[in-house]
């Protein structure tokens, strides 16, 4: 017998797949979804995991939050690049709330955090091409955040994929507009804080192949990133249970480097294969 609520989701799939016109076998290829498994979360039939649903949701233009009827527990940001320190600022002082907390983080680069101003605005400028008056405002929206979570983020764990790094650490487009020593120095302090701060930071390196979606999870609420420009806060706890899983998944059973002397030997290596290329 199918689940309700496996049904109701499989409605309303079809329903936006008709409003944008598209066919079952074009969901199939853009979302790299089978098509034997579409049909069955069509009608129903299979529980689609949240990484599915987070495909097929980016492909149809359509929340996760919304798919799955949890709008209640959502919290939507939209946020132009020059205004997403300001907004992470805002929102971060909520989600860690008045004691603070810890970070999970699983995205496919280092965090922003871990970069100074001088980078930052190297990014801002070099990569995101934002004009003056912009990178002035997400400058000094990055340092109050910076200083929101010097106060309040007790604890940070980053789940990174080897090869970004590894085009981040060598320079390799469109990382090879920043300069090499910022770049050098960002990592180098990475390195400090791995050596330095063994209980309060921690690096897990993670293949390609094994990357799904760009998440972090704050005091039991996950923050989600992949679907267009929106992001949202999602406090559901079947949700939340599931990421924390798929940590643990990426941490001991799938990571490429989980070793801390491993992966600041790594990071290391990187800095002198960029070194050579000078």
């Amino acid at each position: 017998m199918e689940d309700d609520k496996s049904i109701r989701i499989g409605k309303k799939i079809r329903e936006t797949m008709n409003s944008h016109k598209m066919t079952v076998k074009e969901l199939a290829q853009n979302t790299g979804i089978e098509l034997q498994t579409l049909y069955s979360i069509l009608n129903g039939h299979h529980q689609a995991s949240v990484e599915k649903l987070a495909a097929i949701s980016k492909e149809l233009h359509l929340s996760i939050d919304a798919l799955l009827d949890l709008e209640v527990n959502t919290f939507p940001i939209y946020s132009p690049t020059h205004e997403a320190a300001s907004s992470y600022a805002k929102f971060e002082d909520i989600w860690f709330g008045v004691t603070g907390g810890e970070r999970i983080s699983v995205s496919r680069n280092l965090s922003v955090v871990n970069q100074s101003m001088e980078l930052r605005k190297e990014f801002l400028e070099k990569i995101y091409k934002l004009n003056p008056k912009q990178v002035k405002e997400a400058l000094s929206s990055f340092e109050k955040r910076k200083e929101i979570l010097k106060k309040k983020e007790k604890r940070r764990l980053e789940i990174v994929v080897e090869s970004e790094l590894i085009d981040y650490i060598t320079r390799r487009e469109p990382f090879n507009r920043l300069s090499q020593n910022l770049v050098e120095q960002s990592i180098e302090n990475v390195i400090q804080k791995l050596e330095n701060d063994a209980l309060n930071f921690e690096v897990i390196i993670i293949p390609r192949e094994n990357f799904l979606v760009n998440y972090e999870i704050i005091n039991r609420e996950v923050i989600l990133f992949d679907l267009g420009s929106v992001f949202f806060r999602q406090t559901h706890d079947s949700i939340v249970n599931h990421f924390l899983a798929e940590v643990e998944m990426l941490k001991f059973k799938l990571a490429k480097i989980s070793d801390r002397n491993e992966v600041i030997q790594f990071f290391k290596d990187q800095i002198n294969v960029a070194r050579t290329k000078k």
